[in-house]
């Protein structure tokens, strides 16, 4: 049985894949029946646009401020220590960030971090709220935000912690900018090494940074939250709309005739 008029005009604008054609009444059920998470017809209100977000941010970090090298309006250290493979140990009474628990759009993920016994005479440097962890070797440098406590987490050797100074910049615009295009131009410039590529510690410090006012930066770190709120959102709904496509062209293809 086909559905034609009103339903079926109705099924076609929010599918978008049938036409002007007539649609499989099955069809119809299972599109109204799985009321997908995320409606379509939501796009506009969840997300930001992104030409929108970039002229935004333009018009903030392109005002005149000064700019200050890295290592004056923040700290470096280098990550813990460890000798070998970084092992879990059901005994471990701290964790360790390594490089698949960090993402430039997630941030920290503190799942599943492995614990170990710490050794050797160094007193680990614990990771607090706000610290910024900075990938310093490898294919792609960029800075990993904490945004929340982690309980005796360390980070691994491969990481720089920076901890900002809060009087001159603030870590979340910090994270942004240690991600930008602009300070991506200066790693490929500065990184040295080619088999595996790799910042040091001096050239991370003389990384040029604007300063503006805190409460610019604010401005812009909220920006720039958005766009990774949409980045995430986007994903989401490409998910969802790709698994109600297979489920609506399934249906159709089991459809008598």
């Amino acid at each position: 049985m086909l559905l034609r008029g009103k339903t079926a005009n109705r099924l076609t604008l929010q599918t978008g894949i049938w036409g002007r054609r007539s649609v499989p009444q099955s069809v119809s059920k299972i599109f109204f029946a799985s009321k997908c998470k995320l409606h379509l017809t939501s796009w506009s209100r969840l997300l930001i646009s992104k030409h929108m977000i970039r002229e935004k941010t333009k018009s903030l970090v392109h005002s005149k401020c000064q700019s200050a090298p890295l290592k004056r309006v923040a700290k470096l250290f280098a990550g813990h220590p460890f000798r070998g493979r970084i092992e879990h140990d059901p005994e471990g009474t701290i964790s360790v960030v390594q490089l698949k628990n960090v993402d430039p759009v997630l941030g920290v993920n503190e799942k599943r971090l492995p614990k170990v016994v710490p050794t050797g005479r160094r007193r680990p440097t614990f990771l607090e709220e706000g610290d910024i962890l900075f990938v310093n070797r490898g294919m792609r440098f960029f800075g990993a935000l904490v945004d929340k406590p982690l309980e005796k987490a360390v980070a691994a050797p491969h990481f720089f912690i920076i901890k900002a100074n809060p009087a001159l910049v603030r870590p979340d615009y910090l994270a942004w900018f240690l991600n930008g295009k602009q300070a991506q131009r200066y790693y490929g410039q500065c990184a040295a090494g080619t088999a595996l590529p790799h910042i040091t510690r001096k050239t991370l410090e003389a990384l040029p940074v604007p300063v503006p006012s805190l409460e610019r930066q604010a401005l812009i770190a909220k920006v720039y939250q958005c766009g990774l709120q949409e980045k995430i959102l986007t994903e989401r709904i490409v998910e969802q709309r790709e698994l109600l496509l297979s489920e609506i062209l399934d249906a159709a293809s089991q459809e008598k005739k």
